[in-house]
């Protein structure tokens, strides 16, 4: 295995005569900062072996990384194995597949999307609203349904949803997805219930149908099949719905949006920093669509921040994927600037 880079790794503290930057030459202090500065300078198949070696130590940002190293590389299939050993290894809910950057076609698509934001309270008015609004897209375009505002189902909205979303996959509607790892937790609580309905249920194994998950769909219809007694609905080979992100809570705000991987190379992602930064004085950027922070481009984006803090100004850097969250964690970034990353701790 080749060895991380050795160089520089940077420290930053807030001293008692203002921001003090401090340079020292030594290895990484663990394997997951080993993986973090291998992404970091280009190797990405060496950081996915490593990280496969860890994986049983238990650390789930070793996890976390290889999820989004997948999403990155658009290796659906892997990052559904993993999920169901993540699934098993920590019985809780494995992040939802979902494919990091892309070109700007992919993106121009989404901003064309009929956007389609559930309320908390799933229920028929809430629906009706869902229905009409699958009813007046286009047959060609693409639906986007935000499911992460939901925080209640009741058993009218739940028996609805599923109707629709089964006329939507049988009439091969076009369909993005996001928040939709929310409501699957959510059901799971619900079905877990002594009481449970089997119309959550059956909305369940509908979601996982549409996601195009048919192993979890199998083990929930198994499943279902003992609880009530009944035959549970039959798997359909169709194109899965593409799960995207949800917006956030600042999609109106004044952020600014990168993209890509940040290279000596393609530094212009640094210069709209830079201008950026100019002009405002609460530093908002959004690196949900950005890939790699290359490490020979990371003295450059700490210049940036500084320059930023000596002016007094505040940063928020959110959105950024587990591998870059880590680099930003080795190099020392995350003591002077508030990150908010994908993954949240």
């Amino acid at each position: 295995m080749d060895a991380p880079p050795t160089e520089s790794l940077f420290t930053m503290n807030m001293g008692t005569s203002g921001i003090v930057v401090e340079e020292t030459s030594g290895s990484p202090q663990s394997l997951v900062d080993e993986a973090a500065i291998l992404y970091a300078s280009g190797q990405a198949d060496t950081v996915e072996h490593l990280l496969k070696d860890i994986l049983d130590k238990g650390d789930r940002r070793a996890w976390l990384m290889l999820f989004d190293l997948y999403g990155i590389q658009n290796r659906e299939k892997e990052f559904e194995q993993l999920a169901l050993d993540y699934a098993m290894r920590f019985e809780t809910s494995p992040p939802v597949w979902q494919k990091i950057g892309g070109n700007g076609a992919a993106k121009l698509q989404q901003a064309q999307a009929t956007s389609l934001e559930l309320p908390g309270l799933l229920d028929k008015k809430a629906t009706a609203t869902l229905r009409e609004g699958v009813a007046a897209t286009a047959k060609n375009a693409v639906v986007r349904i935000d499911f992460s505002g939901i925080a209640m189902v009741d058993e009218a909205g739940a028996d609805e949803c599923a109707r629709i979303l089964a006329a939507a996959r049988k009439a091969k509607r076009k369909l993005q997805v996001s928040g939709v790892d929310r409501l699957i937790a959510l059901l799971q609580d619900l079905n877990r219930a002594t009481h449970s309905r089997a119309v959550h249920w059956l909305l369940l194994l509908e979601l996982y149908q549409t996601l195009g998950q048919e192993e979890n769909f199998e083990d929930l219809a198994v499943d279902y099949a003992v609880r009530f007694e009944v035959s549970p609905p039959s798997w359909s080979e169709v194109q899965a719905a593409e799960v995207v992100q949800a917006p956030p809570a600042e999609s109106y705000d004044d952020a600014l949006q990168l993209s890509g991987e940040i290279t000596p190379a393609n530094d212009s992602a640094l210069q709209q920093f830079g201008s950026y930064a100019a002009t405002h004085n609460d530093v908002l950027v959004d690196l949900t669509q950005v890939t790699r922070v290359d490490y020979a481009s990371v003295s450059q984006f700490i210049s940036v921040l500084m320059q930023c803090l000596g002016s007094g100004k505040t940063i928020t850097l959110r959105g950024h994927n587990a591998l870059i969250h880590e680099l930003f964690r080795v190099m020392g970034i995350d003591q002077l600037v508030q990150l908010v990353p994908h993954h949240p701790d």
